[in-house]
């Protein structure tokens, strides 16, 4: 071998060894799910995610004229949800302070 073929082997080796060692950075937060992606949308606040059409689970819902003061209940009843059980303990809190709890202040 010449000394250029051994100057050209050297060349590509030390490209090889410095591309196995380039950390590729990827921005995941176009990947990130969020209420937006989900069926129905976010609720009004923006962070949680609409259960149905009418976000009858958002904090804050209020239903119209003819339609039950309380959304139906959830699967697993209250206290797996997000903001738990209010007083009566079956009925779930639609905010961290139980808005819609009969006597909320």
């Amino acid at each position: 071998m010449d000394s250029s073929t051994i100057i050209i082997l050297a060349i590509i080796l030390f490209i090889l060894i410095l591309l196995n060692n380039i950390t590729v950075i990827v921005n995941h937060n176009d990947q990130q799910a969020n209420c937006s992606q989900t069926a129905f949308g976010c609720c009004p606040d923006g962070v949680n995610s609409r259960v149905n059409f009418y976000g009858t689970n958002c904090p804050g819902y209020r239903p119209g004229p003819g339609y039950p003061l309380h959304p139906s209940k959830q699967i697993g009843g209250c206290a797996g949800t997000r903001y738990g059980c209010c007083a009566d303990n079956s009925t779930s809190k639609v905010d961290s302070n139980g808005s819609n709890c009969l006597g909320a202040k």
